[in-house]
């Protein structure tokens, strides 16, 4: 008895399967256009400028022409010392010239290649690159195609 009931309700399982089919991909209506795409928006006027008031805690300041500076933290270190972690962007291309800072310094390359030249020794820097360089050592940047952002922290004796 079972055996003859097969036929019958995989016909009808096909047969609503076909329905369900047939009204899934109905035809659009003849004024709906599928070609049709979003125009371009508008023009806007040359002297039309609203700039956000947006302004950042710590924004960036120019250290020369090549050079952009800006302090992340500054906080007492160990006793006698004083710590100071900064983000520098060398521009793509340029040299920052000849330039030192005011205590011992440790760098780490966050992204971008460039070189650091010591005292006539070059070295090549890419992204995880670390260097140090000593209170008063006269140092110069250069970055190649893209900017060169570092992150630097500087320990000076406190007085």
């Amino acid at each position: 008895m079972v055996g003859k009931w097969r036929p019958a309700v995989a016909a009808a399982i096909y047969g609503l399967a076909l329905s369900i089919w047939l009204a899934g991909c109905g035809s659009r209506p003849k004024d709906e256009r599928v070609d049709q795409k979003t125009p371009p928006l508008p023009p806007v006027s040359t002297d039309e400028k609203s700039f956000a008031s947006y302004q950042p805690a710590r924004p960036y300041a120019a250290l020369g022409s090549a050079l952009l500076s800006r302090t992340v933290f500054s906080g007492d270190g160990p006793a006698g010392y004083r710590v100071e972690a900064q983000d520098w962007k060398v521009s793509a291309g340029k040299p920052t010239g000849n330039m030192t800072v005011p205590g011992a310094a440790f760098f780490e390359v966050r992204s971008g290649e460039g070189s650091i030249n010591t005292g006539g020794q070059k070295t090549d820097l890419k992204p995880g690159s670390t260097f140090s360089v000593s209170q008063g050592q006269q140092f110069e940047l250069s970055s190649r195609d893209a900017p060169l952002t570092l992150r630097l922290y500087v320990v000076t004796a406190r007085q």
